[in-house]
């Protein structure tokens, strides 16, 4: 009888066993469509793969590690930043999987694995830590509506079958004819730095006289902004700031007979004509949770058409903090821009 019994009981173990293998692969999908909800120790394996297609349609060779997830300003998990090749980075949104910004040249930010990061929407992240004691200086809230992501990943994986990589016409992209210096300075907030790496620009390749020959570096010049032109306040300087210190400094160079410059609510038509006019554009936004505006300056644009129903219009920035080529995903957290001309 006991050996009945113990034959009967692994024969039922057995049986456990295997419908529980059977359906722990449905329980993940499950876990991952309302990542969400639970994400603790989670690949996010649909992210990924989405991330890695999504660059691939665009013609790079991409190899996504080191997931981090991120939270929105409501502490749910809103996006998730993968290191890309170790060289670059994507941030993909949990809920939608739109893919909010991304560089192929540029470090990721979430370096440390094991802090916790607050996401506000493209180029607008804290540490956990770090905003505890800080109060909320925007109203502004990065948040996504969830879509059926295994579908979007199959329809992804479909054009990447049926389309050959997206071909950034000329009709669609553009860019600056030349490199933005990459200019960061610990002690100087980024509407100086802005100022200076777009007179610097203009200098090198529109007009010589933007900059006196004893300004043309880095030091001097921004010393020269922040004294006498743009405040370098903690609290930040308004896009508009920026404006009238560009203004009183284009006077000071007499060369206000031939160029203004000129704020107003972003406008990506506008960019468009400027940096194919070879003029860098100053973007401001209004998501950073500590900062009342960041100040950005753009130097490309691109539309992607497939596989999206609606183009996705992207930006190509220079972050304000010593990196070019981060692509940033056009929506409503663009607040203002600044240019010359």
């Amino acid at each position: 009888m006991k050996t009945k019994m113990r034959f009967g009981l692994t024969v039922l173990l057995t049986a456990m066993l295997l419908v529980s293998m059977a359906v722990l692969p449905a329980v993940s999908a499950q876990a991952n469509e309302n990542i969400g909800t639970n994400t603790e120790n989670y690949e996010y394996s649909i992210e990924k793969e989405y991330g890695q297609l999504f660059l691939e349609k665009m013609g790079y060779s991409a190899k996504l590690t080191s997931p981090v997830p991120l939270k929105n300003m409501e502490d749910d998990v809103e996006a998730v930043a993968f290191s890309v090749n170790n060289e670059g980075y994507i941030i993909i949104n949990v809920n939608d999987l739109s893919v909010p910004e991304f560089s192929m040249t540029s470090g990721s930010p979430f370096v440390d694995e094991s802090k916790d990061y607050y996401y506000n929407g493209p180029l607008a992240y804290v540490e956990a830590e770090k905003l505890k004691d800080k109060k909320m200086k925007t109203a502004y809230i990065y948040k996504k509506e969830k879509v059926d992501k295994s579908k979007k990943l199959s329809d992804l994986k479909k054009t990447a079958i049926e389309t050959p990589n997206i071909q950034l016409l000329s009709s669609t992209s553009g860019s600056l004819l030349h490199t933005l210096e990459t200019w960061e300075d610990d002690n100087i907030y980024c509407g100086p730095i802005a100022a200076g790496i777009t007179l610097i620009y203009l200098d090198d390749y529109c007009n010589p006289n933007f900059v006196d020959p004893g300004y043309e570096n880095q030091q001097d010049l921004l010393n020269l902004i922040t004294t006498d032109y743009i405040s370098n306040s903690p609290d930040g300087v308004s896009p508009y700031g920026i404006r009238d210190g560009l203004n009183s400094y284009i006077a000071d160079q007499n060369l206000d007979n031939s160029y203004s410059s000129y704020g107003t609510l972003f406008n990506y038509n506008k960019l468009v004509s400027l940096i194919n006019d070879n003029k860098p554009v100053i973007v401001c936004t209004l998501n950073h949770p500590t900062f009342i505006t960041h100040a950005t300056i753009a130097h490309g644009y691109y539309v992607l058409d497939v596989p999206y129903v609606n183009p996705q219009l992207y930006i190509v920035v220079n972050n304000g903090w010593g990196d070019n080529n981060i692509s940033i995903l056009v929506d409503d957290y663009l607040n203002k821009q600044v240019w010359i001309e």
